[in-house]
């Protein structure tokens, strides 16, 4: 992480009853002087302004506002004094869509259906035209969703749309190759996680995937893209390396097969359009047309594959990554069947597989729940004996550890650094003893003590205090 920078922590509400929550923002760190922090609303609204230099149409600055807007009745409302986060939204739409593009993100817990998000047959009479300047909402296209119920915050986000012009991107967007659920609870799945903006916008959106669940949320990731300068730079500069110096690792998910499925499909023409217009019994209109292919199949699956791209001259040696003391081996085999049900759900989200999913982990949760108690009792109980018999020992271990500081100083640079300091004490020294010479004079101090003064002190002395020299 050490790549990152994180201007933004927003600490979970503390529950007995929840394992996570927060909010925290993360960019890379050579975007640093582009990248800047707008508000915080109520711990659950964050403005992130975004340079326009970045992008490669940079006619404005672009707002990323990621939100979090908790349940209907959540305590939330009570510990914060809210009426309803709706409201803050909509002031946060009207302030920064005057001064540039704006994106909402998020998880609004918003259960919408495949209810239009605008005012349907919005068009002024023929009479009223040339009276007014308002312009209609366009009629979009149907939502793909797969959840087809509503919830009362559902209902106030499509008003929100339909008030300030802002539409839903899941389901619509021409890129957006897997638009499924993006929250799998105990109690069912749903749609809560949305990306929203203008419609203007939608083609500045360069992909808009729904990614397949992971077993370190309920929720899906949303990833979506932007075409920038820096990439272009980058792939500029990846292309001038020699090939000896890179190394371009693509790493299978087998949970990703029904995104790339659905990759597939809707990209069927590009795929057909290979083989149109070719002499199969021409050798190199057969090279042509499988490579070709080739190129269309990577770049189709290429966004649900880990790619790494790096110099194999700075390649470090990777870390050992140890499992955790309490971490047995039943423990290993319960997060196995746990993965393998979550990949069977992410290829295909029937009710059978999320039966079977909420079980497997139900069962590894409770499981490491309770292996990492008992041993943090046994852990416990350990300290209580050392710290009666041996106390030193027990206090040893919540002493700070004392941080090495590397230095990147060379020896040649250590040996001048104190060979000036030893000719700056050579020169203080001879600086030295010519002041010495220089001293300041009292003649007070050096005249004759003559025979009055003496002759006073005897006659202020007590005679018991005279001395015979």
């Amino acid at each position: 992480m050490d790549q990152f920078c994180c201007p933004v922590i927003v600490p979970r509400m503390r529950s007995k009853s929840t394992q996570g929550g927060g909010m925290v923002f993360l960019y890379k760190k050579h975007l640093e002087q582009k990248i800047s922090v707008c508000e915080i609303i109520k711990d659950s609204i964050i403005v992130i302004k975004i340079d326009r230099s970045i992008f490669l149409k940079n006619d404005e600055d672009r707002y990323l506002v990621f939100v979090y807007i908790p349940p209907y009745k959540s305590v939330f409302y009570k510990q914060y004094d809210v009426n309803d986060l709706f409201e803050d939204l909509e002031s946060v739409l009207e302030n920064y869509s005057t001064k540039g593009i704006s994106f909402i993100c998020g998880d609004t817990n918003s259960r919408t259906s495949t209810y239009d998000d605008f005012i349907k047959e919005d068009n002024l009479p023929e009479s009223l035209v040339d009276l007014t300047s308002y312009s209609a909402d366009s009629q979009l296209s149907l939502r793909v969703n797969p959840d087809l119920k509503t919830n009362t915050w559902g209902l106030k986000l499509l008003s929100l749309c339909k008030s300030s012009g802002f539409r839903i991107v899941n389901g619509r967007h021409s890129e957006g190759y897997a638009n499924g659920f993006t929250y799998c609870g105990a109690n069912g799945t749903s749609v809560n996680d949305y990306l929203i903006t203008q419609e203007q916008n939608f083609e500045l959106i360069r992909k808009f995937i729904v990614c397949s669940f992971t077993t370190f949320s309920d929720h899906a990731p949303l990833h979506f893209e932007f075409d920038s300068v820096q990439q272009q730079q980058l792939n500029s500069r990846s292309a001038g390396i020699p090939e000896n110096d890179v190394l371009t690792v693509i790493k299978w998910k087998d949970e990703n097969k029904f995104e790339i499925r659905e990759a597939f499909r809707v990209n069927y023409d590009q795929l057909n359009s290979c083989f149109e217009n070719r002499d199969l019994s021409s050798d190199a209109d057969i090279d042509t047309c499988v490579e070709s292919f080739s190129d269309a199949v990577v770049a189709i699956a290429e966004p649900f594959c880990k790619v790494t791209t790096r110099h194999k001259s700075g390649h470090k040696n990777a870390k050992l990554n140890f499992d955790k003391p309490w971490f047995s081996d039943e423990l290993k085999a319960l997060r196995r069947n746990y993965i393998r049900a979550l990949n069977a759900f992410n290829s295909n989200s029937s009710t059978n597989n999320h039966k079977t999913l909420n079980e497997c982990k139900k069962t590894y949760k409770l499981k490491e729940r309770y292996l990492k108690r008992q041993y943090m009792k046994q852990e416990g109980d350990m300290l209580s004996v050392i710290r009666k018999t041996n106390p030193k020992l027990f206090y040893a271990k919540f002493k700070p550890k004392k941080k090495t500081l590397k230095s990147n100083l060379k020896l040649d640079d250590f040996y001048e650094h104190f060979k000036n300091l030893g000719l700056e004490m050579n020169l203080d020294s001879d600086n030295a003893s010519t002041e010495e010479g220089n001293c300041c004079v009292f003649d007070e101090l050096d005249a004759e003590i003559t025979s009055n003064e003496v002759e006073k002190i005897f006659l202020h002395c007590n005679q018991n205090n005279w001395v015979l020299v």
